[in-house]
Formats: C-alpha cells, structure tokens, sequence
C-alpha cells in the first residue's frame, strides 16, 4: 500500500481527509500536516519530518501539497529531493484524493499512482453550467448525488 500525506496552508489537509473519509472511509498510513500562520519553518519541517518515518512503507509515500510554490510544498520537495521514495503532487484536490485511495493498493509504487490520478484531478475541475448548455442536460438529471 502507497502511504499518503497531506499538507496545506492553514486547515486545508484536515478538511480534505474529513471530506474524503466521509466519502471513502477511515484510511490508514494517511497523515495530514498542516502548516498554520505563526508556525516556523523549522517547526512545520520537524512535523513533515515526524509524519513521513511514521507512514514510510515498501512502496513509498505520496504528498499531496494544495498549492504548488507554498511553504508546504516546498517543504514535502525537500523531502522528495533527499528521497527517491516520495512523490509530491501540488494542487490537490477531492477527486484526486477519492482516485488515489482506491489506487493505492495496485500501483507499484508513489510515482506510478501520481501518474495514474493527475488527469481524474484535472478532470475534477468543471463549469457545470457549461456543460448543462453544451449537453442539453437539466438540472433535474443532477439532483441525484453522491
């Protein structure tokens, strides 16, 4: 099983895997490091740190970072640079995340299973109006849900 990690700016990680559990369920080797305001560098780097000898395994960790340039991505490409094991994915979002634990156990490795879920992350943005035009779909066809 690929280990996960999710980091963000402020609650942005620990709302995500609440999202995402309510959708897929607990998960396990999946841990969140949020990175707050008045947090130090140094600070946010030891927690980086802590959670990747906490979840690394055989087939390798995947950082999930919501915003590619920010403090914590930086951090979790440090980490990826000293490890050829950690994979890190900047712009992460609820699709992405759902693709990936159901992929977690088949992909060989970290960067095998990034590959694999970039384009469902892509494909999680949408204009659904737009698409409404463009369909001639109604909104009484989408009232279903998940």
């Amino acid at each position: 099983m690929i280990s996960f990690i999710l980091t963000g700016h402020g609650s942005f990680s620990e709302g995500m895997k609440g999202a995402l559990e309510m959708i897929a369920g607990p998960q396990e080797q999946f841990e969140v490091v949020p990175f707050f305001e008045n947090e130090s560098l140094d600070q946010f780097e030891l927690k980086m740190n802590t959670a990747i000898q906490q979840v690394m395994g055989p087939e390798g960790i995947l950082i999930f970072s919501d915003l590619m340039g920010g403090t914590p991505f930086r951090a979790a490409m440090l980490e990826a640079a000293k490890n050829e094991m950690i994979t890190v994915i900047a712009g992460t979002n609820l699709p992405l995340l759902i693709e990936a634990t159901g992929l977690r156990f088949s992909e060989e490795n970290a960067t095998a299973l990034a590959e694999k879920i970039l384009p469902i992350g892509r494909e999680g943005l949408v204009h659904p109006q737009l698409q409404l035009c463009q369909n001639e779909t109604t909104v009484e066809d989408m009232e279903e849900g998940i």
